[in-house]
């Protein structure tokens, strides 16, 4: 039974997170909370939390068998549940180390364990989360702070960011989940067996005061978003600037056999909407962004792509490009966006965060053979290992300093912290999600993705070879929007902004405050332990 209620509990959550973003969901993590506190033994804890991941994630990222099978084939459905396996270890050993950690810090009977546990398990919750941003296989989907995404409360994320949100759901969970925590008198009781009359005079405190918690996020959420201009109204980081974002609607999968971008496409879109524009008699663009590989089968940043770069500037006059691409230095290759002004390249970003076996192959060097063999029986020559840029900075242009970043890298909250931390007073994301098809995958990258213009009160202009292509404001509302699936450019308005968020200035101190906080509440437990 307890099994079946994480279960349970895993698929209810998916309906917390974006696309639905049915906030009140997000605390069906309580229930869970309070069975791995009850449970028996560490392997308990641990399956609890596995198998609470499980169902959660097979339902959450159905989209990426869906997408790589259309790559690869139906054969690809094969490596799902080992995929699914991988990330439920995540949970699993989370719910297992605040079970073991209670244990060792002074959790010798098992209702000291237990309220251990329910203080310890929030802590390594997000603490966890950090850390799937980090490393080789870095997939930070299912991050819980993203819950509050379309409330008040997302605007705090400039303050916390987006794990001070997840706090703001596993807080209040553990709350409530305490009463039920403690086992009852006779150790195989389940926390339904006790009389409703005192399970409700147990758990009333607790939820009220989770209730209450909840309520004063919500208050702070809408102090921190008094700031906010109505859309289109002067104000704070009002519109100064025109963009263009131009969305190709390229098949990635045609794209990637021939080893082509098409370029012809994105030089037409962005000639037409600049003849409109100027039978309109509006002003010129500053700024035009082209998606993620919009050039390939060229080196934009050679010495010998002058004429390519002057043609694709020459389409708007006088604007600043950002185009995706790739580049070559050095035997490697790079996933880039190239700054281009009046045919020269004036900056250049590699992606840094590259997807796990879709950019980046484990080891590739000494299995480069067989890859290439597995390569060419599907016909993609350029699914090869990419390399990782060495740093994240922004671009010096003449709209000013410009954060751009790659497709992945818009759901790891450090990358855009650091941009706008090294001047960044813009945004730029430019994507290719046709890869997700037609499933929730892209619109989940989207909202994502929307939360770190909050984070860093900065504009965010995202232009998507298929979409989603939009405009989004520094309190995360979408100011502009182009339709899915068809070739089409969006004109958008920004403003620079060069003010700093507490988050951008102090974000990259929050695992080792959690780091701290779950040290210092594991030595409190240690040294209160019960005595015998």
């Amino acid at each position: 039974m307890p099994l079946l209620a994480a279960a349970l509990c895993g698929l209810l959550l998916t309906l917390a997170l974006p696309p639905l973003g049915w906030w009140p969901f997000a605390f069906a993590v309580a229930p869970v909370f309070a069975l791995v506190a009850r449970a028996r033994g560490a392997r308990r804890a641990f399956w609890l939390g596995a198998t609470f991941a499980a169902p959660f994630f097979a339902l959450y990222v159905l989209w990426l068998p869906r997408s790589f099978a259309e790559l690869f084939g139906p054969a690809f459905w094969a490596v799902y549940p080992f995929m699914l396996a991988v990330l439920s270890l995540f949970w699993g050993l989370t719910t297992w180390g605040a079970w073991r950690l209670a244990a060792l810090s002074g959790g010798a009977t098992p209702r000291a364990r237990a309220r251990r546990t329910i203080v310890y398990l929030p802590l390594l919750w997000v603490l966890v989360e950090w850390a799937r941003t980090q490393g080789y296989f870095a997939f930070p989907w299912g991050t819980l702070g993203y819950a509050w995404l379309d409330t008040p409360v997302a605007q705090l994320a400039a303050q916390v960011g987006v794990y001070g949100l997840s706090l703001l759901v596993v807080v209040p969970a553990a709350l409530a989940a305490a009463p039920w925590a403690a086992p009852a008198a006779a150790p195989a009781a389940a926390p339904w067996a006790a009389p409703a009359r005192t399970r409700a005079a147990r758990a009333a405190p607790a939820t009220l005061a989770a209730a209450v918690l909840v309520g004063a996020a919500f208050l702070a959420g809408f102090a921190a978003d008094d700031g906010a201009p109505e859309l289109g109204a002067p104000g704070s980081g009002a519109p100064e600037l025109r963009a263009l974002l131009v969305q190709g609607d390229v098949d990635p999968f045609a794209r990637a056999a021939s080893a082509a971008g098409d370029l012809n496409t994105h030089l037409r879109l962005t000639e037409d909407a600049v003849s409109a524009a100027a039978a309109a008699g509006d002003p010129p663009f500053d700024l035009v962004v082209w998606p993620e590989g919009a050039v390939l089968g060229y080196d934009l940043g050679a010495g010998d792509a002058g004429p390519l770069r002057a043609a694709i500037t020459d389409s708007a006059p006088g604007a600043t490009f950002i185009v995706g691409g790739r580049t070559y230095r050095g035997g490697r290759d790079y996933n880039s966006l190239l700054a281009l002004e009046r045919g020269a390249a004036v900056g250049r970003y590699d992606k840094h965060y590259l997807v796990p076996f879709g950019e980046r192959w484990p080891l590739y060097e000494p299995l480069e053979g067989v890859y290439a063999a597995v390569f060419r029986a599907f016909g993609l020559p350029l699914l090869a290992s990419t390399s990782p840029g060495e740093t994240v900075a922004p671009v010096a242009t003449r709209v000013g300093l410009v954060g751009a970043y790659v497709c992945y890298e818009s759901v790891f909250p450090q990358v855009q912290r650091e941009l706008v931390a090294d001047g960044a007073d813009v945004l730029v994301l430019a994507t290719n999600d046709a890869w997700f098809g037609v499933g929730a995958g892209a619109w989940q990258h989207f909202d994502m993705g929307r939360l770190r213009a909050i984070e860093t009160r900065r504009w965010l202009l995202r232009a998507g070879n298929d979409g989603v292509t939009a405009a989004i404001d520094p309190w995360g509302r979408v100011t502009a929007e182009a339709p899915r699936g068809v070739p089409t450019t969006l004109t958008a308005s920004f403003g620079p902004r060069t003010d700093l968020t507490f988050w951008v200035r102090y974000g990259g101190l929050t695992p080792a405050l959690l780091l701290a906080a779950l040290v210092a509440a594991a030595g409190i437990g240690a040294a209160t332990r019960p005595r015998r």
